[in-house]
């Protein structure tokens, strides 16, 4: 998979001869790790946004574990950042000579932090403010109204765009149905499914154990990701066989499809990718009251549970598996006119201009 990410040493991304675009800019997207989560699929997703609009982007990240890289367009450039990492990514800065420089995590905008003669930089906040590692850049852009009290203090450029749904390629039946077998659910089973890293933040253990709280057979649960906690997730789940657990998957989309109930038990979500996925694809959702999940379900308060509680989350799922009178999934739908790509990727873009005239000023 890698082997089509050239080294910087090798790579000739000047625009080709000829070629006049007025306002083109080179923009170099970095984050500090390629695991799958949102923040990583966002920039890829961003980048092929910006592409279409006759710019040039290009994605650093590092090799390892690498998996975010199959959700690139095979259009844009990557480069692969090597060990050390710092200083193998402001090698391929100072070499790629960008416009604009838009960090993805606080561990790349902390390499950016000393270095002499660097582009004009933003950072996006995929989580909090960090005073320390971002203070000294020129623009922050937010993905939420829950962001801005923190940014107070900060004397750049700030713009807030939400998050968008990303382009998904179509669900198909036979997708679906192999999602629900693979999960042990049959027609008449109601399977819940959750999405995501199996780390403490996404509150999977409340989820797990809410769930095991109802004796119901006929329901399922599939949990779908990997991280740093997949061992005692693993553990807090077994013993239970209505209960599985699947890995990773790069096809998250039949998942959505095949879920009865969609749960994200979160203890912080800034503004998730895995939610607006799902809101596109119809899956019925239950998430808590925390940071953007407030925004993003704002009219649908029947989605929305107490963070922190696995009883809340077996109350919410044992209301929903007692709609399922027949065969079949049951698919709600979202008003998703703010999170629409085409705007979102065109403001962003338009946000650079600010933070490029802040650094010449």
């Amino acid at each position: 998979m890698l082997a089509r990410y050239q080294q910087v040493t090798k790579l000739n991304l000047r625009l080709p001869r000829g070629r006049d675009i007025r306002g083109a800019l080179r923009i170099l997207h970095v984050s500090s790790t390629s695991t799958v989560s949102g923040a990583n699929r966002y920039a890829f997703d961003l980048a092929a946004g910006q592409k279409d609009l006759g710019h040039e982007p290009i994605v650093a990240m590092p090799a390892k574990p690498g998996t975010a890289f199959d959700f690139a367009r095979r259009d844009i450039r990557s480069i692969v950042i090597r060990n050390p990492r710092a200083f193998s990514f402001l090698k391929a800065m100072y070499a790629l000579k960008p416009d604009i420089v838009h960090c993805h995590d606080g561990t790349a905008a902390r390499w950016l932090r000393f270095a002499p003669f660097r582009p004009p930089a933003l950072v996006t906040l995929h989580i909090r403010y960090k005073p320390p590692t971002m203070s000294h850049f020129e623009g922050v852009h937010m993905l939420a109204d829950w962001q801005r009290e923190a940014l107070s203090g900060f004397r750049g450029k700030i713009a807030k765009v939400n998050n968008w749904t990303p382009n998904i390629a179509p669900m198909t039946p036979k997708a679906i149905a192999a999602a629900r077998e693979a999960a042990g659910a049959g027609p008449d089973d109601f399977l819940v499914v959750y999405v995501g890293r199996l780390e403490h933040v996404k509150g999977v253990d409340l989820l797990i154990d809410g769930f095991r709280a109802l004796p119901d057979p006929k329901l399922r649960l599939a949990v779908v990701g990997v991280g740093l906690d997949e061992a005692a997730t693993n553990a807090r789940g077994a013993g239970d066989p209505r209960i599985r657990f699947i890995g990773y998957s790069s096809t998250p989309m039949a998942w959505y499809g095949a879920a009865d109930l969609l749960v994200m038990p979160s203890r912080r979500e800034p503004f998730a990718l895995v939610a607006l996925e799902a809101m596109a694809c119809g899956a019925p959702i239950v998430a808590t009251t925390v940071d953007g999940f407030s925004e993003m379900f704002r009219g649908r308060e029947d989605c929305l549970v107490v963070p922190e509680s696995s009883g809340a989350l077996s109350e919410a799922i044992a209301l929903r598996a007692a709609r399922k009178t027949a065969p079949g999934i049951v698919r709600d739908s979202y008003d998703m006119a703010r999170f629409e790509r085409t705007a979102g990727v065109a403001a962003v873009t338009r946000f650079y201009d600010e933070v490029v005239a802040a650094r010449r000023r």
